[in-house]
């Protein structure tokens, strides 16, 4: 069963922080979440440039609609912006089951005032003493304590000033003061203590990090992980997605956890894909009369790729024994070259081609492909002395030369050169429609 999160925060129009970062984090760890907007930012990735605050029966409405339906396994409180908001919070949260994850949110990286002035006496009184976690950056934790954070002996004070506020266990992000690393601290009511350190990554500023971990902890711990655990979970994914951090505006590096989770889903139904296809290539009777000298592979490449990285392949290639094809091992990203650099170049003509397979050059062979599908080729004795000097030019040259003769051939081949052996290379959307159009070639020479 799915766990449940919620979020009661504001929006915020550029998509970083706020409700948007933490809907996109829990998506991202596996986490149903709902949520309960406080107020409506207009910003960028450089400034606030206004907040319409929710009233307090709207912000109300909201808690209760979700909380009457949909019981939360966890809480998040971001931005609640005024003493009317956290008073209602307060009310509703006080008889509640649910672990409630505080981020204290007092000012926007760009620095833009999120917590009124008026109202952080309530947000100590009302918001702390029903606080499971509290996840106060430096800047954070000096405004709520009073206590200067500039060592980590005063952070270890500062905390403990929290926990005898009321909340439960505290964590200061960013508590040690050293340019090389970022150190997390965590110390809870029966004072036992952890540290996390990580490599800095130098980046000038960020928009959303906070919100990403301390949303991250709210699902961790809505999926049933203990304090500790949730801890280190969350500042492993928010590391990680720092050094994925993306550059959409002209201010702040934003923080942005769905882009690795979809990069991570696509490799893993690319690898997931081509497997399956190379599975079905070792049970097809005489696909090992189709390969060449010089060996054969079979490439599928991410929608986006841009490098041979981007593109899987079987690592070592596709052998022949006897009339069978045999994979010489795993498969992998990277492990192409020559085919990789087809599809890509191919991919600059139509993105929606993402799969090659390179086959023995024979004039039977070639004669059933010209009958059943779309066939060009290039010349590879009419290459420029430039192009034939210039590593990995050849293929990409071939490729272009082929694409402008017919449009999205299915088929391209080319007779060779010296010391290069011919070679057919067959194109599909996907591994599969590659290996449906090499079967029908087989069967009009009699193995299928």
């Amino acid at each position: 069963m799915v766990s449940v999160a919620l979020s009661i925060a504001g929006s915020d129009s550029s998509g970083g922080a706020g409700i948007q970062a933490d809907l996109k984090t829990f998506f991202a760890l596996g986490v149903y979440g709902c949520t309960a907007i406080t107020a409506i930012t207009a910003q960028n990735t450089q400034k606030v440039f206004s907040i319409f605050e929710l009233s307090a029966e709207t912000v109300k409405k909201q808690i209760e609609s979700v909380m009457n339906d949909i019981p939360p396994s966890a809480i998040k409180l971001g931005m609640l912006y005024s003493n009317q908001i956290i008073k209602t919070v307060r009310k509703l949260l006080d008889d509640s089951d649910s672990p409630v994850i505080v981020d204290p949110i007092y000012a926007a990286g760009t620095g833009a005032r999120l917590l009124s002035d008026n109202a952080i006496k309530e947000f100590i009184s009302d918001i702390i003493p029903i606080s499971t976690l509290i996840t106060p950056n430096r800047k954070e934790v000096e405004v709520l304590t009073n206590i200067k954070v500039d060592c980590e002996s005063k952070a270890v004070e500062a905390a403990r000033a929290l926990i005898k506020l009321g909340v439960q266990s505290v964590i200061i992000k960013d508590a040690h003061f050293n340019t090389k690393h970022v150190t997390d601290f965590f110390l809870d009511s029966k004072g036992r203590m952890a540290k996390i350190s990580n490599p800095r990554i130098h980046l000038k500023m960020t928009h959303g990090s906070g919100c990403n971990f301390s949303a991250a902890i709210t699902a961790f711990i809505a999926r049933g992980f203990g304090l500790d655990d949730s801890f280190r979970l969350a500042n492993q994914y928010v590391h990680d997605a720092l050094k994925n951090a993306s550059k959409f505006g002209t201010g702040a590096c934003v923080v942005d956890p769905i882009s690795a989770f979809y990069q991570n889903a696509m490799r893993y139904n690319i690898l997931h894909e081509l497997q399956a296809v190379v599975e079905k290539i070792q049970s097809l009777n005489g696909f090992g009369d189709l390969i060449p000298e010089t060996q054969s592979n079979i490439v599928y490449a991410l929608p986006d790729a841009a490098t041979t990285l981007d593109v899987a392949a079987v690592k070592g290639r596709i052998i022949r024994i006897g009339n069978i094809a045999r994979p010489a091992s795993g498969i992998e990203f990277g492990a192409s070259k020559h085919m990789a650099s087809a599809v890509l170049s191919y991919m600059t003509f139509d993105r929606l081609t993402r799969s090659a397979m390179n086959i023995k050059y024979d004039q039977t062979v070639l004669l059933r492909c010209k009958y059943l599908f779309n066939v060009s080729a290039y010349d590879r004795k009419k290459e420029s002395k430039n192009i034939k000097n210039k590593e990995g030019s050849t293929i990409p040259w071939g490729i272009k030369n082929a694409m402008l003769k017919k449009t999205y051939p299915d088929v391209i081949y080319h007779k060779g050169d010296i010391g290069k052996e011919p070679m057919i290379l067959i194109f599909g959307r996907n591994p599969l429609s590659v290996y449906e159009k090499i079967k029908l070639i087989l069967q009009g020479l009699s193995y299928v």
